[in-house]
């Protein structure tokens, strides 16, 4: 009896064992499991290898572009009074003052024409001082001394008259400025054809147009470069518009240096630098858009951060940008196009 009760014992604490040992077995199945799941699975999450640039504070200039038109204040310009030849004409625009002769128009046969009325001139003199003689002796009557005075009277306004045409034909300039031929010198002239143009009291000067955005990185006594095909000039601004009238654009007046050979009427290329500032200087394919904007990729905390930034100017495959950037920070160039924010990065040097 008691045998069979040793033997019942027994295959109970059989029975205990093996459902320890099975609910073991279970237990560590099931740790082994998730383990290897959440490895799996950290490793189909891994980091996404990038190259970086660190971000380094430098300088840059923004430049800003338009158009301008050379123009003065005080243009005149000169016609011919009559038909003629332009004569004593400059081959080369020159700056004159008021008063001086810039050329002359002399009609055809004028000349000779005044010399002949000189000699007319000359010959009655003679002729009226010899009546006078033979009245004196009373060979000559008195009405033969009246007709050598007149024939005298009507020579004196033949040659006035001469001499006020060819006074006429003088071009003299009212005003100081910059005269400019439209006529080569010798050349025959039509009566009201255009000779010459003087401009402006003085130096021309640059009418250009800019944005109201624009206007305000400009200011007085701003240095301007100017290009006009291969001729470069430098000019200083003396005013700057304070209304958009004119299509929404602000205007700008650049003055020209004392030997500027830009003349009036001539279209130039105009180019306002502001002064340097500081900013950073990134590889271009740094930057992307995002959400309408341009940013960068930083890193923090080993991740990808989207960082909004403003390009100032850009030069030689670089760009030169401020914005949410700190000195030193990485900066992602590689794959820019493949991340997103909060995504986890390494870099690899």
């Amino acid at each position: 009896m008691k045998l069979k009760m040793i033997k019942h014992k027994l295959i109970i604490l059989s029975l205990v064992i093996f459902t320890i040992l099975l609910l073991a077995s279970f237990i560590i199945y099931r740790v082994g499991f998730r383990h290897a799941f959440a490895g799996s699975s950290k490793k189909s999450h891994s980091a996404i290898p990038i190259k970086v640039v660190y971000a380094k504070k430098t300088s840059a200039a923004k430049s800003i572009f338009s158009i301008g038109r050379v123009i003065s204040n005080g243009r005149q310009v000169f016609t011919s009074p009559f038909t003629g030849r332009l004569i004593e004409s400059f081959s080369f625009p020159k700056f004159v003052t008021a008063g001086t002769v810039i050329a002359r128009v002399v009609s055809p046969g004028l000349y000779s024409k005044i010399i002949s009325a000189r000699n007319e001139v000359k010959y009655a003199k003679i002729k009226l001082k010899r009546e006078k003689l033979l009245f004196r002796y009373g060979v000559a009557a008195k009405k033969d001394v009246e007709t050598a005075a007149l024939n005298l009277s009507g020579a004196y306004y033949s040659l006035r008259s001469l001499e006020s045409i060819s006074s006429e034909g003088l071009i003299v300039s009212r005003s100081q400025g910059t005269v400019r031929y439209t006529l080569a010198n010798g050349a025959i002239v039509a009566a009201g054809s255009p000779v010459a143009v003087l401009n402006g009291k003085g130096l021309p000067w640059i009418k250009t147009y800019v944005t109201p955005s624009q206007s305000f990185y400009l200011y007085k006594n701003m240095t301007v470069k100017i290009k006009k095909r291969q001729t470069y000039e430098t000019g200083k601004i003396i005013s700057i518009g304070g209304s958009a009238f004119h299509n929404g654009l602000v205007p700008v007046y650049v003055s020209l240096q004392n030997n500027s050979i830009l003349l009036p009427g001539e279209w130039v290329k105009v180019r306002f630098e502001k002064s340097y500032a500081a900013a950073f200087s990134l590889p271009k394919r740094a930057v992307f858009m995002y959400k309408g904007k341009t940013a960068v990729f930083t890193v923090v905390n080993n991740k990808a951060q989207a960082a909004l930034v403003k390009v100032i100017s850009q030069k030689d495959g670089y760009v030169y940008v401020k914005g949410q950037i700190k000195p030193e920070e990485p900066v992602i160039i590689y794959p820019v196009t493949r991340l997103k924010s909060g995504i986890s990065v390494e870099i690899k040097h």
